[in-house]
């Protein structure tokens, strides 16, 4: 199917790759179904688009490759409805709100995007851990600066 996104103009995706939030994302409880794509000469960060509204983006990074010792515990709750069987079906994301610089941009470590890489179910959980917020510094821990 064709899409048009925020940031790319118009891509054709497969459907196979939407991800599906049963409950949206907090603040867009409508938006249930969303797509990763790849920014060009950027492996770091991915965008995560909105399949219903084009103008509705994220861009989204692996926690671990910004942070040092982040860890997450996930809920039997989202286990359950996320139909999670083994760890591996797990990738996680975090949203970034990039700045003018990499060191004002930041990361919100306390609401992850679960994915079940498996069957393609999502669900940003929010965390209870006090050591996480919604606007973590990017270059506070940055492993490559």
């Amino acid at each position: 199917m064709n899409l048009k996104t925020a940031y790319s103009g118009e891509l054709e995706i497969d459907t196979a790759d939407i991800l599906k939030f049963e409950h949206g994302i907090p603040g867009f409880e409508a938006e249930k179904e969303f797509v990763l794509l790849p920014i060009e000469d950027n492996e770091e960060f991915t965008v995560l688009q909105s399949v219903q509204t084009e103008a509705l983006a994220f861009i989204v990074t692996n926690p671990y490759n910004i942070t040092v010792n982040y860890n997450i515990e996930l809920d039997e709750a989202t286990v359950h409805a996320l139909q999670i069987m083994e760890q591996e079906e797990i990738a996680v994301f975090a949203i970034v709100s990039l700045k003018e610089t990499i060191a004002e941009s930041t990361i919100n470590l306390k609401a992850p995007i679960v994915l079940n890489t498996s069957n393609k179910k999502a669900k940003q959980v929010i965390l209870n851990n006090e050591d996480y917020n919604i606007r973590h510094l990017i270059s506070s821990e940055s492993q490559k600066g």
